[in-house]
């Protein structure tokens, strides 16, 4: 394979690399299995050599589709960078070779079973789609390749480049699918055959498996819901002029900023109440009160907020008690009794909180 095209690659590889989140810090193990096909690069058919000054012809067939095995663990850096050590072992392919030597009125025919273990190192590039860590891959390194046929064994060095992609279950379980070409795994030496040395065989591996990742950084906290309350309580005599159930100005900045305040809270709902002071008679008290509540509570739904609740107490539940009863004139009286003149808006919802 041409450096040029390994370089590019690998700087495709490092552009598609994502930030999101998977599982960096983390290991990972498994093993799968496959379909493996052989890749023979000019091996000899029906072509002619000399061999100790006597012509012969001789011919390499090759089955050249089996099975692999593959184990694997790798440790993720990164979200999208790994290193990970590999070992694959290919079977169920064979190589049968024929010699004819028309002089001697000899042929032969033998056929040896074909295998190869490869150890694997490689690096592990990643573009990551969801936060379990399902994604797809690229990876690339060099290899060590034991491989026999019939008695005879060799060891080369070679390369791995591999695409694939994986789907998690849970951020530790999930099923890969890749491929895996493996350079080099193997050559035959033909010497003996005119203007020929030695020819390469390589392997293909098409594979499914499973795997499960450990470590990773902590899971978040679990959290919990709280129940919280809020309860504004809003000056009329800010809210309204005396005796009126007209919002001022100042009213309307008072409510939105109850309602701005409530932003904290998840799925909050609104009670509005109005209340009176002493004076004056029972039944035109809770009237006012229940104007000034719909008042308020037509401002909320301006602000973009429809209450549960909008009731008029009239004098109830002073918070004055009997503080004012000494109070002589009545100006100096609706001064004392200005706590009780008010609109209480009762703000209701659920905060979250790390167990």
């Amino acid at each position: 394979m041409k450096l040029n095209v390994l370089a590019v690659a690998v700087i495709t590889a490092f552009a598609c690399a994502s930030a999101n989140a998977a599982l960096p810090d983390s290991w990972t193990v498994g093993g799968a299995v496959g379909w493996s096909h052989g890749f023979d690069h000019s091996f000899p058919s029906g072509e002619t050599g000399k061999y100790e000054g006597v012509d012969y012809k001789a011919k390499f067939d090759t089955d050249k589709n089996g099975y692999g095995l593959k184990l694997y663990g790798e440790y993720n850096f990164t979200d999208w960078f790994g290193l990970g050590l590999g070992y694959d072992y290919i079977g169920g392919q064979s190589i049968t070779a024929s010699v004819d030597v028309p002089a001697a009125e000899l042929a032969a025919k033998e056929k040896g079973k074909y295998h190869a273990n490869i150890a694997e190192l490689y690096g592990r590039f990643a573009y990551t789609f969801d936060n379990n860590g399902s994604d797809i891959f690229f990876k690339v390194g060099p290899t060590g390749n034991w491989s026999s046929v019939g008695d005879g064994s060799s060891f080369k060095l070679g390369a791995v480049v591999g695409i694939g992609a994986q789907y998690a279950f849970t951020q530790n379980l999930a099923i890969r699918a890749g491929y895996d070409y493996f350079y080099r795994v193997a050559k035959a030496d033909f010497s003996l055959f005119e203007d020929r040395g030695s020819e390469r065989l390589d392997e293909g591996l098409l594979y499914l498996g499973f795997q499960y990742t450990f470590g990773g950084p902590a899971a978040p906290a679990p959290v919990q819901k709280v129940k919280a309350t809020q309860t504004h309580t809003l000056d009329a005599g800010v809210l309204f002029p005396f005796d009126s159930a007209k919002l001022s100005s100042e009213g309307q900045s008072a409510v939105a900023n109850v309602v701005q305040s409530a932003n904290s809270m998840e799925n909050p709902e609104f009670e509005v109440y109005g209340y009176t002071d002493r004076i004056g008679s029972d039944a035109y008290n809770l009237k006012l009160s229940d104007k000034r509540a719909d008042a308020v509570s037509a401002e909320l739904q301006n602000n973009g907020v429809t209450p549960k609740v909008s009731d008029g107490k009239g004098k109830a539940n002073p918070v004055t008690g009997n503080k004012c009863d000494g109070v002589k004139g009545r100006k100096a009286l609706i001064d004392c009794l200005a706590p009780d003149r008010r609109v209480e808006i009762v703000v209701t919802g659920e905060t979250t909180a790390a167990k």
